[in-house]
């Protein structure tokens, strides 16, 4: 009963909005539901100069290194009973910013905002005389629990505080100090640690409890003083990474059959920098991890029943990963694109049309033919001559670049100011037209792309995708676009096999033309230049799901903002750039044809079509010619 009354008043309650008969009758809770427990609890072998102590390193805790932050102060039921909080309260308050009390018993069975028991501008200070190790045990199992500042103040000087030290949940936090009252030569001393389990002593044991020296406010002034980096030098710790080494160019097998890739790299960098080395190893169902009733499968649930420390491949951040696992700052950006085949190109006759669209051909047919009759009829009306043929010869001729006599044909001022025109024209269409022939007639002609998803989705061609656990395929599917979601219907997906060419059978259904393969945008560019599909695919202008992406790690660990900042420094300083560039282009230069693009008769068959054709209009011109056509002059 007390304990409920107390944990109704102190719940998420700040001191610097409690009056000071509030804060008295507070106190008076402690110090009631104290006197109730004391007959089964165990007599302390502090004394009044013991309590002293405790007091002043509080205080000078509380207005020093822990002022200007937000306080969660966690109290056992012997703590109670041995300080006077309201002393320790009144002695620093000016410093303080919100304080918020808590027993552990209202920490374990009071709901909580997750801001009140986690984050960075948290710090948690747990007093307890009593071991609190069943207390950390049940704590463990909320997850919300991970203050970045954990501070521990042991009053029992026979309490085993590497044992709580070693707790998982304590553990979670970034930071960790820790305050003890240990007995040495009859006196009472209190001392200071911190925890750093990923380095070892000189016996080879885990500093699971790191001594800093007897306990000194004017040594311990600030938060950096107070909390030193703990995750700095892992002093050689050997890591585990769950990998699916398909996800080019950042895992790949390189020519030896060893996975290698921009973000292997990168990370061992960062191992190079503080002090770890890492294995890396791949989940038994070669999926990259979703939740399924609950339970992740792929390599999340890989890195929780291995107990392993990484996630390197390029992850986007969904919901379920954000809630379930620790991630670190988005350090690339990328989307899901779709790749597609190019269609059959057109036949190589054609090309003699290409340089021109067809309005353009059905424009110059419409002005010849308009500007023939209209001069024709002009002529013969106004001088009564009729040589229609030799008025359209004279019309023609400029368009195949030909010269054609004015006299004996068109002597009017007025009719050869037309010719001019029309001829300035018409070398001007020819320039145009044999410059782009240049470059067409060895380029073959294809029919229109596709370029959208509405496209895509209105096509007879099949979006694919390999069934490796990812989050697009229900996306799709659920998808409230109706184009979105008919892809999602046409959707197909491809077993996944154990293979160094996972995509080889994907691959070859795009070649065939009836499919289109839906991955990530750096996937498709790598795989077109190192399986040479650059002349036979091409990448849509329509990306899907544009993302960052971030390595993940098991929730609540405690270095995940140590990895964070050394991969964003490789953002930043343009080394991820540089190992994107290592990769990708070394993959270019091995593939890229150098001094191979040689042409056969199959390129040449529009240049010839076209020698044909103009030897046809020039057989025909002569025996028109031959026919003797002719007429008056005007």
């Amino acid at each position: 009963m007390i304990m409920s009354r107390w944990a109704s008043v102190t719940m998420m309650c700040p001191w610097r909005q409690l009056t000071h008969s509030t804060l008295s009758h507070i106190l008076l809770l402690l110090q009631g539901s104290a006197g109730v427990m004391s007959a089964s609890l165990p007599q302390s072998t502090m004394m009044s100069g013991d309590i002293v102590l405790v007091h002043q390193a509080l205080t000078s805790l509380l207005s020093g290194p822990l002022s200007g932050q937000d306080l969660l102060l966690v109290t056992d039921d012997h703590t109670q009973r041995l300080l006077d909080l309201n002393q320790v309260m009144e002695a620093a308050g000016a410093s303080l910013t919100p304080v918020f009390l808590a027993t552990q018993h209202s920490l374990l069975h009071t709901p909580r905002p997750a801001h009140h028991t986690k984050g960075t501008l948290l710090t948690a200070l747990l007093l307890f005389y009593q071991d609190p190790t069943d207390f950390l045990l049940l704590l463990a199992d909320n997850t919300n629990w991970n203050p970045s500042y954990l501070v521990l103040f042991c009053l029992n000087p026979n309490l085993n505080t590497t044992t709580v030290l070693s707790q998982p949940v304590v553990q979670r936090s970034h930071f960790i100090h820790l305050l003890h009252i240990e007995v040495r030569e009859d006196r009472h001393f209190l001392y200071t640690y911190t925890s750093l389990p990923t380095q070892r002593n000189m016996r080879g044991r885990s500093l699971v409890r790191a001594g800093m020296g007897a306990w000194d406010s004017n040594k311990f002034i600030s938060r950096h003083s107070l909390f030193p980096p703990r995750f700095n030098d892992f002093g050689g710790e050997v890591l585990g990474v769950s990998i699916q080494c398909y996800d080019e160019p950042f895992l790949y097998f390189g020519d030896n059959g060893t996975c290698i890739g921009m973000n292997i790299d990168a990370l061992k960098i960062i191992g190079d920098k503080i002090g770890f080395r890492f294995y890396m190893d791949s989940p038994p169902d070669l999926v990259w991890g979703l939740k399924v009733n609950g339970t992740w499968n792929g390599m999340f649930g890989h890195m929780l029943t291995d107990g392993l420390n990484f996630i390197i491949n390029e992850m986007q951040p969904t919901l379920d990963r954000l809630t379930d696992f620790d991630f670190t700052y988005p350090y690339w950006e990328d989307s899901f694109a779709i790749m597609v085949p190019n269609p059959p190109p057109l036949p190589q006759w054609r090309n003699v049309l290409y340089p021109f669209p067809s309005l353009v051909w059905g424009l110059v047919a419409l002005t010849t033919v308009v500007n023939s009759v209209v001069l024709a009829m002009l002529i013969n009306r106004m001088y009564k001559i009729g040589d229609t043929f030799g008025t359209v010869i004279k019309i023609v001729a400029g368009l195949v670049n030909q010269a054609a006599p004015m006299l004996g044909g068109v002597q009017a001022s007025w009719a050869r100011v037309w010719l001019v025109v029309w001829w300035l024209v018409v070398i001007i269409l020819c320039s145009v037209y044999t410059g782009n022939l240049v470059a067409v007639l060895t380029v073959p002609v294809f029919p229109s792309r596709l370029h959208t998803a509405h496209d895509l989705a209105a096509s007879n061609i099949r979006p694919s995708m390999l069934d490796y656990g990812s989050f697009v395929p229900e996306a799709l599917k659920s998808s409230d676009n109706p184009t979105l979601a008919t892809l999602g219907k046409n959707l197909y997906l491809g077993p996944v096999t154990d293979d160094n060419d996972i995509y080889i059978d994907l691959r070859k259904l795009v070649l065939q033309g009836d499919h289109a393969l839906i991955v990530t945008v750096d996937y498709l560019i790598f795989m077109q230049y190192k399986r040479k599909l650059t002349h036979l695919t091409y990448i849509m202008e329509d990306k899907l799901y544009k993302s960052h992406m971030s390595w993940f790690l098991p929730l609540n660990t405690p270095y995940t903002p140590i990895v964070s900042r050394h991969l964003i420094n490789l953002l930043e300083n343009g080394i991820l750039a540089k190992l994107y560039e290592m990769h990708v282009g070394s993959v270019i230069r091995k593939t890229q044809i150098v001094g191979d693009g040689v042409l056969n008769l199959s390129h040449l068959q529009g240049a010839f079509i076209l020698l044909v054709l103009g030897l046809g209009a020039a057989l025909l011109t002569l025996l028109v010619e031959r026919g003797g056509v002719g007429g008056g002059g005007v």
